[in-house]
């Protein structure tokens, strides 16, 4: 292959997975606009949440140890400053903005509370944002891991066995740490899967759809937690949630490929894939907006009690996530004007 011909051909490839990611934002928004513009509604047994939590926040992680391996040529200064400034950074700050609009709304029901207490809430609130939080996590321990023990699959075995034993804080990183490792060895594999690309489409696909039959909204990580797999207070194995567990990391892997390797079939130059790979270039900024935008202002003051389920599903929340969506890139563009705003609110460095 000549030099031009591998430049296009990485080219294209970033171009289809900011596609895909920008189809991975399209679905957050729909997801949480089924989430939380329906009060009173039990959203986890609804079609359209049930499929779009199948797989969603697994392709970022699949994204994001896809491409990893760049990270490793940095030492590990380089890459705590790095990733701390572009993932906990915003995670803090967008806490801290969480926090004081709750707190101004504290003051004006009369209520004052402690230092420690408003600590504590800033604490909470970065589980608002939590997909940076965990990002962040799954960065470092794979990063740890590779350059101390050199070998990928010793650092696989041992780091997947630390968070499954490890018994705090560690919880989502049970599922989400293997599939940013899945991420990392699909890119060392990736020249395999792109020579066999119809044949893995149609497993994953037949795979993919095959669990959607018995996937069920309260099998996500918010309802079915997943313990430690050991109980150091009791002494003695804990295999709760195990095998919703392990069908929640298959379901995620199996719908991850598949539209991971269907973009990269079906992508072309043209006005419908150039917009999705622009969202996909905003979509930490996207994912911050919205939880403002959709999940703090519009959940208080829209309410469809009485609309039916297809119209509501297929009809008025993705539109609502599309205007949604026009408010975040209007935003970003604005932040983009303003001088730090772009580093304090997205970790957005300029270059």
């Amino acid at each position: 292959m000549s030099t031009l011909t591998t430049e296009v051909h990485k080219k294209k490839r970033i171009e289809f997975i900011d596609a895909l990611k920008g189809f991975a934002i399209l679905t957050v928004l729909w997801g949480h606009s089924i989430q939380y513009l329906k009060n009173s509604y039990d959203f986890f047994h609804n079609a359209a949440f049930e499929f779009i939590y199948s797989f969603h926040m697994p392709l970022f992680f699949l994204i994001s140890g896809f491409f990893f391996h760049a990270t490793l040529k940095i030492n590990l200064k380089k890459f705590f400053v790095k990733k701390s400034m572009q993932l906990l950074l915003p995670c803090f700050n967008w806490a801290l903005v969480f926090v004081l609009i709750w707190y101004a709304a504290e003051i004006t029901r009369g209520k004052e509370h402690g230092l420690n207490e408003i600590l504590l809430e800033i604490w909470e609130r970065t589980y608002d944002v939590w997909f940076l939080r965990e990002l962040f996590i799954s960065y470092f321990i794979v990063f740890v891991s590779l350059k101390v023990l050199k070998k990928e699959w010793l650092a696989f075995v041992i780091s997947i066995s630390f968070v499954l034993f490890f018994p705090y804080l560690l919880e989502k990183q049970r599922v989400l740490l293997l599939i940013f490792w899945a991420g990392f060895f699909f890119k060392n594999n990736y020249q395999f899967f792109s020579s066999h690309a119809k044949t893995i489409l149609l497993i994953s696909a037949v795979l993919f759809a095959t669990c959607l039959l018995d996937w069920d909204g309260s099998y996500t990580m918010y309802v079915s937690r997943f313990p430690s797999l050991f109980d150091f207070k009791e002494l003695k194995f804990n295999f709760t949630n195990i095998d919703i567990s392990i069908f929640r990391l298959f379901i995620g892997l199996c719908g991850s490929i598949f539209f991971f390797i269907l973009f990269e079939i079906i992508y072309s130059r043209n006005v419908f894939f150039n917009w999705l790979s622009k969202i996909g270039a905003h979509t930490l900024s996207i994912y911050l907006l919205q939880r403002l935008i959709l999940e703090g202002m519009l959940d208080k003051i829209i309410d469809f009690p009485n609309m039916k389920i297809w119209v509501y599903n297929l009809i008025v929340t993705p539109l609502i996530s599309l205007v949604v969506l026009g408010l975040c890139l209007i935003i970003v563009q604005i932040t983009q004007r303003i001088k730090y705003a772009d580093l304090l609110l997205f970790g957005k460095t300029s270059t």
